[in-house]
C-alpha cells in the first residue's frame, strides 16, 4: 500500500472525529482525507472519497480508513 503509516493515520482520523463531536459537528470529506493522507491529500482524491461516500450510508471509521486508503492507493498506481 502507500507509504501512509496506518495506526499514525486512524489516530489522526478519531481526533478528527473527535474535535467535531465536541463541536457537534459533522467531519468534513476534506478533514477526513487530509487527517488520513496528510500531505499526500488534495482536492482529487477528495473527490474521489465523496463519490466513493456519498451513498456509503453508516460506515465505522475503520471502514473510512481503508476506503481512502485504497483509493490513494489505486490512484497512484494509476500514474
Amino acid at each position: 500500500m502507500s507509504n501512509v503509516d496506518r495506526s499514525d493515520a486512524m489516530a489522526r482520523l478519531e481526533k478528527v472525529f473527535a474535535e467535531s463531536k465536541e463541536n457537534n459537528e459533522g467531519a468534513g470529506i476534506p478533514e477526513i482525507v487530509e487527517a488520513v493522507l496528510g500531505d499526500d491529500a488534495d482536492e482529487e482524491i477528495t473527490e474521489l472519497v465523496l463519490m466513493a461516500m456519498e451513498d456509503s450510508g453508516t460506515i465505522s471509521s475503520e471502514e473510512i480508513l481503508d476506503g481512502v486508503l485504497k483509493l490513494h492507493e489505486w490512484r497512484l498506481n494509476q500514474t
